[in-house]
């Protein structure tokens, strides 16, 4: 048994935190059945609709139903689909779903109960709920990318779409568990307005405190979490790779001093001005004697809190990550044998489990059809006429 076995969401969220969220819920049991336009789009999306491969781990566990929701008979499908829902997601601009006839007062007037996330990058209301945006808007919007890259620098993009995936997505998946939770204690449904840009600010909540509570101005550069001090940081290394140390703690900060043979800078932990300078300095130039594997083989087992950064190459091929379940092989027999990013989620009594590799576009849509009760010939005449693909 899988933890959300015999939960139902219809997933209209086609790109970005939508997919992610998606993918977290049917690698713990939810049968997804993802809701997407068929063929190559209409209008000004005509051919440049984004398409993720049936093989990318973002739509494995899933199935795929080709409907036009701009169709009326496309729509009294979706809401005869919505009536065997527990869920639905969304990630259309605020006012699109209402203009569908798909939005959550639609959806609740025929499933009472449903549970609706709408997932968009600045909510349903406020000033901004309008506005066109994407992951690199809410970052900067919020203050992460202020927050991000070297002092002396202009702001850095990160290299993961923090605002769509942990911003949005993955608490996404949290506000769903809860109120099915809720739903499982009280019977009734609810909405949840999701927006990338609550989550990115929640995500920050260290360095706003400061700014609240000790009226700080946090600058990157300035913060202990962006490289205010040498225990705290990234170095490189002889053969031109890098090593990040995170020695917050005295216990392990004394443990790297005493194996870089600086013991002298135990008291000094929290130096500022010309003694920081020394020992920024005198970390520098003693992580280029060695490589980065010398310097991670003798430091990380040693309490020192230090680890190499990897290549993405060089992740997915790491040890850890490959008993940790996090990168696996997959066995497809159409599509043959490939790598993913694992179930992220460990529970020791219903883990999850990559069940089936993603679907193309519209692979399932007989069957979810056949399912609700359409007839071969009530699907051929639906095809024909473009409500569903």
């Amino acid at each position: 048994m899988l933890a959300l076995d015999g939960i139902r969401i219809l997933d209209m969220a086609r790109l970005g935190p939508g997919p992610h969220c998606s993918r977290i819920l049917a690698d713990l049991g939810a049968d997804v059945i993802r809701v997407e336009e068929p063929g190559q789009g209409q209008g000004r999306r005509a051919g440049r609709m984004i398409r993720f491969p049936g093989n990318a781990a973002i739509r494995r566990n899933s199935r795929s139903i080709g409907l036009n929701l701009k169709s009326e008979q496309g729509v009294d499908v979706f809401r005869r689909l919505a009536k065997t829902a527990d869920v639905i997601t969304d990630g259309f601009r605020p006012g699109v779903a209402k203009r569908l006839g798909v939005d959550y007062d639609a959806i609740k007037a025929i499933k009472p109960d449903i549970i609706y996330c709408a997932m968009t990058g600045y909510g349903q209301t406020g000033p901004y709920s309008d506005y066109v945006g994407h992951d690199i808007n809410y970052q900067g919007l919020t203050g992460m990318m202020d927050m991000t890259g070297q002092a002396d620098g202009p702001p850095t993009i990160p290299g993961s779409a923090i605002a769509d995936n942990a911003g949005g997505g993955m608490n996404a998946a949290i506000g769903i568990l809860t109120a099915l939770l809720a739903k499982e204690r009280s019977g009734v449904g609810q909405y949840i307005d999701m927006a990338m840009v609550d989550g990115v600010t929640s995500l920050l909540y260290l360095t706003i405190d400061d700014h609240f509570v000790n009226g700080t101005k946090p600058r990157r550069g300035e913060t202990l979490l962006t490289g205010l001090y040498p225990w705290y940081n990234v170095y490189q290394t002889a053969d031109g790779k890098y090593l990040t140390v995170g020695a917050i703690e005295p216990w392990f900060y004394e443990n790297l001093c005493r194996i870089l043979g600086r013991e002298d800078f135990i008291p000094d932990q929290y130096a500022e001005g010309e003694r920081r300078e020394e020992i920024f300095t005198a970390f520098r130039e003693t992580f280029r004697t060695k490589t980065r594997d010398e310097w991670t083989n003798e430091l990380m087992p040693a309490e020192t809190c230090v680890a190499p950064v990897l290549s993405i190459a060089e992740a997915a091929a790491d040890p850890h990550l490959r008993e940790r379940g996090m990168i696996v092989d997959i066995d497809d027999p159409e599509k043959g044998r490939h790598r993913q990013v694992g179930v992220m989620v460990k529970l020791s009594e219903t883990p999850g489990e990559i069940r089936s590799t993603g679907p193309e576009v519209g692979a399932n849509t007989t069957e979810i059809m056949t399912d609700l009760g359409y007839s071969a010939g009530e699907v051929e005449t639906l095809r024909e006429s473009g409500a569903i693909g």
